[in-house]
């Protein structure tokens, strides 16, 4: 008899389904993160979100299920304006209470990694990228410009390195922040390209002629240099996006330059389908954007540094510029316009970075580690 209990318990333990949490930074509005997003809850439809603040009418309706939040959900300022309480932000993802739960996933650029565990709990962080404004502060110089922005940046960086302890296995969006977690954690990474979903209309949609940039318009993206070559080349450019930049992008633009503003998934799969190329001028951790404008069978002239160099293939989907300046960029498009890529090539390269792959190997990656 007792035989039977010990085998019955057993098995109730063996099959228990794991507690899955899932942990955003914030979800205060839409990005390659959220992408990444995306794709956990499809692949765990179970798993609990967690986040510190969220804002719903910045999201779409699927990503409105409520999440946990933290203290920060009752600060109103706090759902539009997250970033401008940052002491805030450290002990509110230290505050979110994971309870029982087995599996936490993080996906993180800054805080998400800083979760308090609890015992037993196995944490895998998806990290899009160390903090880029505490350790690549001469690309990114939010922090720098600030008062006591330096001294800030030294404490974040010993927070961050702190939090390292908590994460049991970071996973990332490409080699080129893999080598950024080794640098600045001393941590090995696995490699899972995020996913890219795209659906490109039936029928070949003509080209139009425009130059397109697409994303945040902060410094770092460097829309500068697209515009100003663009101004010089006579090419009509198009922005689609918002941020702090837009004053002073504007005042650098001509009468060949339109600022679109923030765009739906509908207004920029159109954009990104007509577009003669898409102009990515920014060194970043992989970039999902010009994948997407591949999947539409448009070529990219990228900066060839970062994560652009391990999904785009110069002269088949696109080309490179080398140097991060106006001239190297208008040579690029010159010599861009000189090509004739082939759109199904593209299309069909794109397809390597779809959502099915991604939620695949984040299964794969979970099983084998063995929970």
């Amino acid at each position: 008899m007792w035989l039977y209990v010990i085998r019955y318990k057993l098995f109730i333990i063996i099959m228990k389904p794991k507690k899955i949490a899932i942990v955003a930074e914030w979800l205060t509005s839409r990005g390659g993160a959220e992408q990444v997003l995306d794709a956990l809850l499809e692949t765990y439809p179970s798993a609990q979100l967690f986040t510190t603040v969220y804002n719903p009418k910045r999201l779409p309706e699927y990503l409105k299920r409520k999440p946990i939040t933290s203290f920060l959900q009752n600060i109103p300022v706090a759902r539009n304006r997250h970033q401008a309480l940052p002491p805030l932000l450290l002990r509110a993802i230290e505050s979110l209470n994971f309870g029982d739960y087995d599996l936490i996933i993080s996906s993180s650029s800054a805080i998400g990694k800083g979760i308090k565990k609890p015992d037993g709990a196995v944490h895998v962080c998806y990290c899009h990228t160390p903090m880029r404004y505490v350790w690549q502060s001469h690309i990114d110089r939010r922090l720098v410009q600030i008062p006591f922005g330096k001294h800030f940046i030294n404490y974040l960086k010993k927070w961050d390195l702190k939090t390292n302890s908590g994460v049991d296995y970071f996973l990332t969006n490409s080699n080129n922040t893999k080598k950024r977690i080794k640098d600045f954690y001393n941590r090995e990474a696995a490699v899972i390209y995020p996913p890219v979903e795209i659906t490109p209309p039936k029928d070949r949609v003509k080209k139009q002629e425009f130059y397109l940039c697409l994303g945040r318009l902060i410094p770092y993206k460097r829309f500068d240099l697209a515009i100003s070559a663009c101004r010089k080349l006579n090419r009509k450019l198009i922005i689609a996006g918002i941020g702090p930049e837009l004053k002073s992008l504007k005042k650098i633009a001509a009468n060949n330059t339109e600022f679109v503003g923030r765009v739906n998934d509908k207004q920029k799969a159109r954009l990104l389908s007509r577009a003669r190329a898409l102009i990515f001028p920014s060194d970043e951790d992989f970039g999902i954007v010009p994948v997407e404008a591949m999947g539409y069978g448009t070529g990219v002239i990228a900066l060839g540094k970062g994560g652009a160099l391990e999904s785009v293939i110069d002269g088949k989907t696109g080309v490179f510029f080398k140097e991060q300046t106006e001239e190297s960029a208008r040579s690029a498009i010159m010599e861009f316009e000189r090509l004739k890529l082939d759109p199904a090539f593209m299309q069909n390269h794109a397809k390597k970075f779809s959502k099915n792959r991604f939620k695949s190997e984040i299964k794969e990656f979970i099983e084998r580690i063995k929970l």
